[in-house]
């Protein structure tokens, strides 16, 4: 591995962006490698071996683009195959989930009570509750599937009268009322932030995944000597599937236009 070679990232679709954006931010002399998998969006409610091969061809393409790392940008991917593709592509690739991350930045806060919102598949896997034991964390946590709102999200429902009576169908849950903190355990979520604070009244913190992620990323790269000291080549943007809402949307994720370019991951690389 190089220092100049790009940072691979994918999602299920769009969202996979804040969390680029918090890359660009904090280390701006990378080059990222951006694939969004429309085709299969959501990934919220598919099998985990459904889960699994749309990731393995994934990665599979962003071998062919000599990256140096790869991160899984979703939730609900980390959860059901990260272990699986770090075992499968170990001698390749450095491969690295949303969650860990995350997890530690919550502990490392001292939170006591926290509520989670994600994907079926991210919740359904109970990945938190086991990674909070893992690190012998005593922390409360609520989690909550809340599978509308990536859909919801990628149509560009968000900040309207839709996307408002859908939060408040999922968070008028007393479970959370007593927690200090919610995570947005999907990278969509961020651009429902503000709802979600708003709907608490701004007494809770909402936490996402984007800034602990990028934080690790620099972390590994400042370990392995890798972190790029120039940036010599722009950013690629890659979906599954071309739709003109994924264009017009990006820019809201990503802060500006990026040109986006459609590729078929069912075919040999």
């Amino acid at each position: 591995m190089t220092k100049s070679q790009a940072i691979g990232v994918f999602d299920s679709g769009i969202g996979g962006l804040t969390v680029v954006k918090a890359i660009e931010s904090l280390l701006p002399h990378e080059q990222i490698i951006y694939v969004g998998d429309t085709q299969h969006m959501p990934y919220g409610d598919k099998s985990p071996e459904h889960i699994k091969a749309y990731c393995k061809r994934i990665v599979e393409f962003l071998l062919t683009k000599d990256v140096k790392m790869i991160v899984i940008a979703c939730n609900t991917a980390s959860s059901v195959a990260a272990s699986y593709l770090r075992s499968t592509f170990w001698e390749q690739v450095e491969i690295m989930g949303v969650i860990r991350p995350a997890i530690l930045s919550i502990i490392e806060k001292k939170y006591k009570k926290i509520g989670i919102i994600g994907t079926q598949g991210t919740i359904q896997s109970n990945i938190y509750p086991t990674l909070f034991q893992e690190y012998h964390s005593d922390i409360e946590l609520f989690q909550l599937a809340t599978p509308l709102l990536a859909p919801m999200i990628e149509q560009g429902f968000y900040g309207n009268k839709v996307s408002k009576a859908v939060l408040e169908e999922y968070l008028k849950n007393d479970q959370f009322q007593d927690k200090e903190a919610i995570l947005l355990a999907c990278t969509h979520y961020p651009l429902i932030k503000n709802e979600v604070a708003t709907y608490f009244n701004h007494t809770k913190d909402i936490l996402d995944n984007a800034e602990p992620m990028a934080n690790a990323i620099k972390k590994y790269l400042y370990d392995k000597n890798l972190l790029s000291e120039t940036k010599l080549n722009e950013n690629q943007f890659y979906v599954t599937e071309y739709t003109q809402n994924f264009e017009e949307t990006s820019k809201i994720f990503h802060g500006s236009t990026i040109h986006i370019e459609a590729i078929d991951i069912h075919h040999e690389f």
